[in-house]
């Protein structure tokens, strides 16, 4: 097979790999297969493989994504049980040295996230690029638990399956219930303080805790609730986007635009889409809104000119959110076309009326890799005006 070597895998799992997983699906595996090699050869699946080599860079264990999302979109051809041990194995144990535990091999803050249920403010990371984090860190092991639960119960490992899927909600424990936003923690359980969203803390990776807050694709709906309800949830998207909190540049930000189809407030989702594909856009030099981090910018913007995007990557889901053209043709692999007709959409028409899949009415704000894959055509009524029923 085609060996790959670098990854950039903070920024790529999000939407450079499920992409793939529908244009290239054999290319995907053999990213997966790759990840696999190096997990066998070092003893843990690499953090952010750079270099052909482990590398302290970023966090998250996102190996855990790209493996999960392909598995449970149905690729196969690649060694699915050896990968589970090496994903259980990243997210239960920690390297014998300290060398290797600065090298990037395991988890970085293991022991206090099995500990506390989160990573505490007094956990650092010594002599490593990235050393505090601990907010960060939390959401995203727990969204890697998530997703190492999806997988443990697709190949009937259910005490694993189990075991995971509750420390999926360790975000809980890193989201003030009295402010509603991610904040940094004290061991013995106090918040920090003085806080402010809108300010940078070390505790949290390259953005802000107004941004981070909204990084729990697994629960939607248990975030939803935790910060008020579907009203409140609402208020506060709205409240990042008003206050210019939203930052494109960094992948942080790139799913939040789609919560609102979360909250009942699908067109929310299709305004602000459409708003980032305008404005962070252009085909000039200086085209891309940030770094495009091994094609994570450009893979926003195709997937979503499309009019879906994988918020949860390792599921078979991608939320829906506004075509930019007319009509577009994905040739799938397998000689199969899936068609998506938009009239009015590349005039300006933004929100969507109604829609249909292979002539059926669809209802949901929401279609699988199944029904992409299996060819067909996706049909939107367009709009210049929101439909709130939608």
């Amino acid at each position: 097979f085609t060996y790959y070597c670098d990854y950039s895998l903070w920024d790529t799992f999000r939407a450079v790999h499920p992409l793939l997983t529908i244009l290239d699906p054999d290319r995907e595996r053999d990213m997966v297969k790759s990840l696999i090699a190096k997990g066998e050869e070092g003893g843990f699946l690499p953090i952010y493989p750079a270099w052909n080599s482990y590398t302290s860079e970023m966090i998250g264990d996102h190996a855990d994504a790209v493996i999960g999302d392909a598995y449970m979109k149905g690729i196969r051809g690649f060694d699915i049980d050896r990968a589970y041990e090496l994903m259980r194995k990243n997210a239960t144990e920690l390297p014998v040295t300290h060398e290797l535990y600065v090298d990037g091999r395991g988890r970085r803050g293991l022991d206090s996230y099995l500990k506390y249920g989160y990573i505490p403010l007094e956990d650092t990371v010594p002599d490593a690029f990235h050393k505090n984090e601990q907010v960060s860190r939390t959401l995203e092991y727990a969204y890697d638990d998530f997703v190492v639960g999806e997988v443990a119960q697709a190949l009937g490992h259910t005490q694993d399956a189990d075991l995971f899927h509750h420390r999926a909600q360790n975000y809980r424990n890193v989201i003030d219930p009295q402010t509603g936003f991610a904040r940094g923690r004290h061991a013995d359980g106090s918040w920090d303080s003085p806080f402010d969203p809108t300010v940078k803390y070390p505790y949290i990776t390259e953005g802000l805790p107004f941004q981070y807050t909204f990084f729990v694709p697994q629960d939607m709906p248990g975030l939803i609730d935790l910060v008020g309800g579907r009203i409140a949830f609402i208020h506060k998207l709205d409240a990042l986007f008003a206050g210019g909190y939203y930052d494109h540049g960094n992948e942080p930000s790139h799913h939040i635009a789609y919560l609102y189809d979360n909250a009942g407030a699908a067109w929310k989702t299709q305004q602000h889409v459409r708003a980032v594909m305008e404005s962070q856009y252009a085909d000039t030099p200086a085209g891309l809104a940030g770094n495009d981090d091994c094609g994570q910018m450009s893979a926003w913007y195709v997937m979503s000119v499309l009019g879906f995007y994988p918020v949860v990557p390792g599921t078979p889901v991608y939320e829906i959110g506004t075509p930019l053209f007319d009509a577009v043709t994905i040739r799938l692999d397998t000689g199969k076309q899936f068609h998506i007709r938009a009239e009015g959409a590349s005039a300006g028409k933004q929100y969507i009326r109604s829609a249909t899949l292979n002539g059926v009415p669809l209802t949901r704000y929401w279609i699988t890799h199944a029904e992409i894959v299996a060819g067909g055509e996706l049909v939107f009524e367009m709009s210049s005006r929101p439909n709130q029923g939608w």
